[in-house]
């Protein structure tokens, strides 16, 4: 089939001579080989006998090349991948291809420096290596620079600024440290920037106006101080913005209310602080789905404001396919296109301990604003969200009961309230919230009968505990008049009703004492003295009868 252009054998168990096959498939342009289960060593000369071959996809192989090779610089080939073959040197004919575009290396075990020769018009990916060196600043055209998860070290020179085409950078995962190039904000088609997980520190840079095309900032896992930049508001197309787990000191960036698109708000552990509700009063979180402003210094009143803002949560995501959270930039050329998917990873509490989500479900909405000083009680509206899988308001000073609209959060998976104050009852309703799999309200000061029935029924007495007014299983204390009574009353009614058990006891003693007397009065001129005495000594004792039971009841606690 001398006429062939495109030939796909990707996901076979083929194995032999697959190049030496091809090489007289002059007109070969596309070759797919992906996933062949190949373990050869592969003749680059069969390579440069396809003149017109512009796509090799070699990836989830274990191969290798060939050293010895004849010098061309006329290949056509300007796309190749070489993801996952277990490399373990940069192969030293890519330095020959004059045409290449596009050069796919990650997750191989290629170690050392990056030798200058490879830099030859190519757009890297080389991450997920074990490379050992300062960071090298690529040439001028490369569009995508992947150099994530090696063992990279020093600082990043401003000269990266002068690669006026790049669009996606991603350095995360290395030991890079350091101050961040002011001019890092000025690449105007960048639509990525990922610097999570190295040593950087200072201030996140401006962002000027008009320029900014990023819709996604990872910058979280770092020592970055300071505010965080106005002149984020610019970048209209933002969709992921993840400052988690730095050392920021500022006040809650309303503006951010301002970006249509945005989705994921990262803020955990750093010193934000300061109210949020009296600073926001007209927000419009028209697209967001994972807001956590975890472990930082917020206080005041509970931010009902920013809650009702999040509109996309009030609205149930279809669940017909699953598809995630991510950044697909399409690369066309003749005949076929390469679709790079960046996808957003974030670390969320659940069951206690931060767990890192690789991939984001779209339909995955989740709030946390532990630990934090916010006050006040959980508003009804925290129900309208409709949507929401995870909710952690635990560890803040929240007061009052439970709202029974949580039993609106249909598909809520996690619900974390352990906190110290909130009191009352456990809504008999959660019980009907089927896919929740996390469920805690311990410490506080909650009472009554524990709700039984579906996922209720596989909660462990850790949930629970330190309720002093809770009873029922899975804890040990049963309630007084059997599994089936009714709870007690709650905080608000136990004031009440206290208050007329003290009015009713002071009556009926005051009652029963003047009665008491009267007929003393008359007796005592009836009977004999021996029977008066009798009489006298009798009502001592029911005297100090009824002082008991006043004083019992006077003892009863709640917890407040």
């Amino acid at each position: 089939m001398k006429q062939l252009t495109y030939l796909n054998l990707s996901y076979n168990n083929l194995h032999g001579d697959i190049l030496g096959a091809v090489r007289n498939l002059k007109d070969l342009s596309h070759l797919y080989l992906e996933s062949l289960n190949l373990n050869s060593v592969l003749d680059v000369n069969y390579l440069f006998t396809l003149k017109n071959l512009e796509v090799l996809v070699l990836s989830y192989n274990n191969i290798s090349f060939t050293k010895s090779f004849i010098n061309s610089t006329t290949s056509k080939l300007a796309y190749l991948m070489l993801d996952s073959c277990s490399l373990i040197e940069f192969p030293q004919f890519i330095g020959y291809l004059s045409k290449l575009k596009w050069l796919d290396l990650p997750h191989n075990r290629i170690q050392g420096i990056i030798p200058r020769w490879i830099w030859n018009n190519s757009k890297e990916s080389l991450s997920s290596n074990l490379l050992e060196t300062t960071l090298l600043v690529p040439p001028p055209l490369v569009t995508v620079y992947n150099i994530s998860n090696n063992f990279l070290f020093g600082e990043v020179p401003t000269s990266i600024c002068g690669v006026s085409s790049l669009t996606m950078l991603d350095l995360s995962n290395n030991t890079l440290n350091g101050t961040l190039p002011p001019c890092l904000g000025s690449i105007g088609p960048m639509i990525l920037l990922n610097l999570a997980r190295n040593e950087f520190d200072g201030m996140i840079p401006h962002v000027y106006p008009d320029v900014c095309a990023l819709r996604m900032i990872d910058l979280r896992e770092n020592r970055l101080n300071g505010i965080v930049p106005r002149s984020l508001g610019n970048c209209e197309m933002l969709e992921y913005l993840n400052l988690g787990d730095n050392q920021i000191n500022d006040t809650f960036p309303f503006w951010l209310s301002g970006l249509a698109y945005l989705k994921v708000i990262g803020l955990w552990s750093n010193s934000f602080h300061g109210p949020i509700e009296s600073n926001l009063s007209q927000l419009n979180f028209t697209s967001l789905h994972i807001l956590d402003i975890s472990n930082n210094n917020f206080n005041g009143e509970f931010p009902s404001n920013l809650l009702k803002s999040c509109h996309a949560m009030n609205v149930m995501v279809g669940q017909d396919e699953l598809a995630y959270l991510d950044i697909i930039k399409s690369l066309h050329w003749t005949n076929a296109s390469l679709g790079i998917s960046m996808i957003y990873a974030m670390k969320l509490m659940n069951k206690g301990t931060k767990r890192e989500y690789a991939k984001i479900p779209d339909v995955l909405m989740a709030i946390d604003l532990s630990n934090n000083k916010f006050e006040g009680f959980i508003p009804e509206l925290t129900g309208d969200l409709k949507s929401l899988r995870m909710l952690n308001l635990s560890n803040n000073l929240l007061n009052g009961s439970i709202p029974p609209s949580l039993a609106n959060l249909t598909v809520l998976e996690t619900l974390d309230l352990y906190q110290k104050n909130l009191v009352g009852e456990i809504p008999h309703q959660l019980a009907h919230l089927t896919f929740l799999s996390v469920f805690d309200v311990s410490h506080n000061c909650l009472s009554g009968l524990i709700p039984h029935g579906t996922q209720f029924d596989t909660f462990g007495s850790s949930s629970f505990v330190m309720n002093n007014g809770l009873c029922g299983s899975p804890l040990p204390n049963k309630c007084t008049n059997g599994e089936n009574a009714p709870s007690p009353p709650s905080y608000f009614k136990v004031d009440n009703e206290e208050e007329c058990l003290f009015n009713l006891d002071w009556r009926i003693v005051l009652v029963g004492a003047g009665v008491g007397f009267l007929v003393g009065i008359v007796i005592e001129n009836l009977i004999i003295d021996e029977k008066k005495m009798w009489f006298l000594c009798c009502s001592k004792k029911m005297a100090k009868g009824w002082e008991k039971v006043r004083k019992g009841l006077a003892d009863k606690k709640i917890c407040s």
